[in-house]
């Protein structure tokens, strides 16, 4: 009779240990399920806040100044960030740039290149210049704006 006490004592205990270590397990996953879902909204706010700074430009008239940031922010992100970490570098893509019957030309590079070469009176009509944002692509893996194309306008809308 003693034996059967003891071995219900043991099954009782064994029984509440199992109860203790399923509700840690499950706790634990609770935790980390949680965690997990921190990190996905951290990954989600800094792709939205990613493109804020790029759709800012998504409209109907961008002035030439505006190109000349939107290039220096380009460059800036694209140095900032590697290919190694999945990062797609971002293109600009603008037609009429240095003239209307100009092709596309990359943003960026024309700047780099020729905007320290130019004089004041070149550097102000560029700034004056008109564009309009025909086109926005996005990265299919991440949703960050990959490229974006411009077209010179003849006057503003």
């Amino acid at each position: 009779m003693e034996n059967a006490t003891k071995a219900l004592i043991i099954a009782g205990g064994m029984l509440i240990a199992m109860l203790i270590v399923g509700l840690l397990v499950w706790g634990f996953g609770q935790i980390r399920s949680l965690q997990q879902e921190q990190a996905d909204q951290e990954t989600i706010q800094e792709i939205i806040d990613f493109n804020e700074r790029f759709e800012a430009y998504n409209r109907t008239t961008v002035r030439g100044y505006q190109m000349i940031s939107l290039a220096n922010l380009v460059y800036d992100t694209n140095s900032r960030y590697t290919e190694t970490d999945g990062y797609n570098p971002v293109t600009i893509t603008v037609d009429g740039l240095s003239s209307e019957d100009a092709t596309d030309e990359d943003l960026v590079t024309y700047i780099q290149t020729y905007y320290d070469s130019m004089n004041s009176d070149q550097k102000n009509a560029l700034k004056q210049l008109v564009f309009e944002c025909t086109d926005v692509e996005y990265d299919p893996q991440n949703s960050r704006v990959l490229s974006m194309s411009f077209r010179r306008l003849t006057k503003v809308n």
